[in-house]
């Protein structure tokens, strides 16, 4: 019992975490989109600039209780900022619930809020930066020495990992070559690396299903028309956390039919 209430406890604040993380790399990713500093300064209304006060920052709640719109000229809030801050608050309250209180959270919970960057910024201008994806690579190999994995085995983790992303690789240049037109941006390659580097053959394989099925589902539900440019790094980045939280059991089931 006091285990459920020490993990009910970690998830709470877990959520409230993950809820102004979103908050606050949606600032600053609108900001590096537009050429602006992305971390200076208080936040403003993007229409008349007016600073906004501690209460009209709470993450959802204050988007809510305002209903989208700034309280002095009644401009509609971009709902980015809304969707930013439940995907952080649900990625770290997944991550409480399938880690509970463990050292390996630490990595998790960094690994979710990189990949809500990346997210952010594939969404503002189209592109993963190299800047968030290092520190995404940097952050296994830390976790790695801090937790004191098996170095072997986790590289061959890793190895097994990033032999799906290079097989991907090979099959978009093939697919490009004969196309004459890109297939695959080189951010979603560099972005599938870096999660080989957390994720074996199976999770990189799960990962990837998960993605393109959301993909899909997304472009259907938006009306998306055939052609039409479409970031794939958030789906890649959902189906990594997903896989990651509730991937194990899927994985042991596929492979057990076998």
């Amino acid at each position: 019992m006091d285990t459920q209430i020490w993990i009910v406890y970690l998830c709470f604040w877990l959520t409230l975490l993950g809820a102004a993380l979103g908050s606050f790399l949606d600032c600053a990713v609108s900001r590096w989109a537009v050429g602006k500093p992305p971390f200076s300064g208080r936040s403003r209304c993007d229409a008349c600039g007016r600073t906004l006060a501690p209460r009209e920052l709470v993450p959802v709640v204050s988007f809510l209780l305002q209903r989208g719109r700034c309280r002095r000229c009644g401009r509609k809030i971009p709902a980015d900022c809304l969707w930013a801050e439940l995907a952080g608050a649900l990625s770290f309250l997944c991550l409480g619930l399938a880690f509970g209180p463990r050292w390996e959270l630490g990595q998790w919970a960094v690994f979710a809020a990189l990949l809500l960057a990346v997210s952010l910024a594939d969404c503002a201008k189209g592109i993963i930066p190299d800047r968030l994806l290092l520190p995404l690579a940097l952050n296994r190999l830390a976790w790695a020495l801090l937790l004191r994995e098996d170095l072997i085995t986790a590289g061959l983790s890793a190895l097994s990992g990033c032999a799906v992303a290079g097989t991907l690789l090979l099959a978009v240049l093939l697919a490009e070559h004969f196309r004459r037109r890109e297939v695959m941006g080189g951010g979603d390659i560099k972005l599938l690396l870096a999660l080989g580097l957390y994720l074996d053959w199976a999770g990189m394989l799960l990962t990837l299903l998960a993605a393109c099925l959301l993909g899909l589902l997304w472009a259907a539900a938006s009306g998306k028309g055939r052609g039409t440019a479409v970031p794939f790094g958030p789906f890649l980045a959902l189906g990594a956390v997903g896989t990651v939280c509730f991937g194990g059991p899927v994985i042991r089931w596929y492979l057990g039919l076998f």
